[in-house]
């Protein structure tokens, strides 16, 4: 590795780091109460579903995670009091996962969290910073999507 692709990789370790732990300790802050990162993007999904109805195959194909982890993951939800099971009353056989009162707070708090972290960075930037900023991180997008997607 060159020096630059070092000090990339340092940067993009510490960022990817640093958000997800800012994150959780915004989390735990607002709520008080511990909840993953994990566990507040899966409430994301149940919450973004929840119109249609979220099972666990269609939370784990949305996650791209495998069926027993999310199956894992749904009961960590449920034992945790922000998730719950109810039958599909269109079909008996299927299982429709939805969020408590406090999944739906959780949601709420983690939607607000994401809405503050980009407008103080781009509170920071001038105009011009903004478009280089976001051409850069979308490249960085599109490049992992890619490599996800392979």
């Amino acid at each position: 590795m060159d020096d630059f692709e070092a000090s990339l990789n340092r940067v993009l370790v510490e960022i990817f780091n640093y958000i997800l732990k800012y994150e959780e300790m915004s989390l735990k802050k607002a709520l008080g109460v511990q909840v993953t990162i994990t566990e507040a993007h899966m409430i994301e999904v149940l919450g973004r579903e929840e119109n249609e109805g979220a099972t666990v195959s269609k939370l784990a194909s949305i996650l791209n995670i495998a069926m027993p982890t999310a199956t894992v993951a749904v009961r960590k939800l449920e034992k945790k009091g922000f998730a719950k099971k109810v039958p599909c009353e269109k079909d008996g056989r299927r299982t429709i996962i939805s969020l408590t009162d406090l999944g739906k707070k959780i949601e709420r708090v983690h939607l607000i969290f994401h809405e503050r972290m980009v407008r103080n960075i781009s509170a920071q930037l001038v105009a011009s910073e903004k478009q280089v900023v976001l051409r850069v991180v979308k490249m960085l997008g599109d490049f992992f999507r890619m490599k996800v997607d392979e």
